[in-house]
């Protein structure tokens, strides 16, 4: 028999125990949030409701006198108070710094650099969150807004690179990482000192490097099959990058700041099969019929200032201030008229507030509140495949809540407080 050891036991005990203790140490906060006006988004609203937060997760949520409150629980009255889901962006550049714009030129060699300098190289392999920068300032402004989670991508290049989702619930990147990575992000632009100089250059451009994916993938795919006998194909980094996004189909948004890239971004879809996705798109009313017909998930910024290209651009600066007040912000109402789902971003927009007055002027232009709250809810964590964690006030959900005084777009509302992951942010 062997001997019985009692030193080892403890210690095992000892392993135990402390692992316990370290565990028991990221637990968080617990919360009752009473006498509330409760919209779940997902079911009728509560005059009177309960919303129990227990370790970053809604564990209940009810009317009043059918939710028992936690004997450990911090008490959030909420008399007067409304509670939402927190808001999600669903593009957004935030926490990415411009490059500096570059010294003024002082020999005939910098001169010509500087009055072309090249684009940055398209990384489609890149992922975004090894650039974010969060701060303090932009990170309040969104709070103060209702936000919570955004989505956010690069915002330079043709073949951008892939964005990440994060909830605000502080300065460092790391904790607030929801998704990462989510999509492949690219853009109608030419580049600068190099091929494509034109719009007929990048979408054949686009058209080649999916072509190069499809090729290697189905080159390296028979490879893998004739180890012994076939030639080893030569590795395109680029080509390979883009092989999850034509053969496993993970999202690929187009960003369209015109009805013209709107229909190119669809021939492109179409012509590869893409899990595509449409962001901008502050013209799509014009395309309204197509779009109903695609069924593609639709990122629809709020940024109310017509394209360059546009008509109301180019026919006088009244035209133009007429255009940016009262048809661009009817974008998103005439999309629900016309059946066509959506989700709002604050993409193009400066900072929160700049976000809340373009949600009120979207509202003004005739879409329904109710529809704008969808719009940046429920829709976009669907389409973000996050619906069973954000998007509605649920039991099991991730604690992102705004209590606000008022309805949440009202020009006088007050947002008194908001929980990001369950905690209480400070703004």
């Amino acid at each position: 028999m062997r001997r019985f050891r009692p030193h080892l036991v403890l210690a095992l005990a000892g392993i135990v125990i402390a692992s316990a203790a370290a565990e028991g140490a990221d637990v968080g906060p617990t919360y009752a949030l009473i006498n509330l006006k409760v919209v779940p988004v997902s079911g009728p609203i509560l005059e009177k409701g309960t919303i129990i937060v227990r370790d970053g997760l809604v564990e209940a949520v009810g009317p009043a006198g059918k939710i028992t409150i936690p004997e450990d629980a911090e008490i959030v009255d909420g008399e007067g108070l409304t509670a939402y889901p927190g808001l999600i962006s669903a593009h957004t550049n935030l926490f990415l710094e411009e490059a500096a714009s570059p010294a003024r030129p002082q020999s005939p060699a910098e001169f010509a650099a500087a009055v072309a300098p090249p684009s940055p190289p398209d990384q489609p392999g890149h992922e975004v969150f090894d650039q974010l920068k969060p701060k303090k300032a932009s990170i309040d402004g969104f709070l103060k807004a209702g936000i919570t989670t955004v989505l956010v991508a690069p915002g330079r290049g043709i073949f951008q690179g892939q964005s990440v989702l994060l909830n605000l619930n502080g300065e460092e990147a790391g904790p607030m990482v929801v998704r990462n990575p989510v999509a492949l992000h690219l853009n109608f632009t030419t580049a600068r000192g190099s091929y494509p100089s034109s719009l007929m250059g990048t979408i054949a451009y686009i058209r080649q490097k999916f072509y190069d994916a499809v090729h290697g993938a189905t080159v390296r795919a028979v490879y893998a099959k004739n180890l012994k006998g076939m030639k080893r194909p030569a590795y395109d980094p680029f080509a390979m990058a883009l092989v999850p996004f034509v053969r496993d189909k993970r999202p690929v948004v187009f960003q369209c700041n015109n009805r013209e890239e709107i229909k190119r971004a669809l021939t492109i879809i179409e012509e590869f099969k893409l899990n595509g996705w449409l962001s901008h798109a502050n013209e799509a009313w014009r395309e309204a019929d197509l779009l109903k017909k695609t069924k593609l998930p639709l990122l629809v910024t709020l940024d109310a200032r017509p394209p360059r290209s546009s008509l109301y651009v180019n026919q006088g600066e009244d035209l133009r201030k007429k255009a940016e007040a009262e048809i661009y912000p009817a974008n998103a109402a005439n999309l629900a008229k016309s059946g066509v789902p959506f989700a709002l971003t604050s993409l193009g927009l400066a900072d929160g507030p700049a976000f809340l007055k373009a949600v009120q002027a979207a509202i003004k232009a005739g879409l329904s509140r109710e529809d704008a709250l969808r719009a940046l809810t429920i829709r976009p964590a669907e389409y973000l495949g996050v619906a069973a964690e954000l998007g509605t006030l649920e039991a099991g959900k991730i604690a992102n809540i705004v209590l606000a005084k008022g309805d949440l777009f009202d020009e006088k509302t007050e947002i008194v407080r908001v929980f990001v992951d369950g905690v209480p942010a400070k703004f």
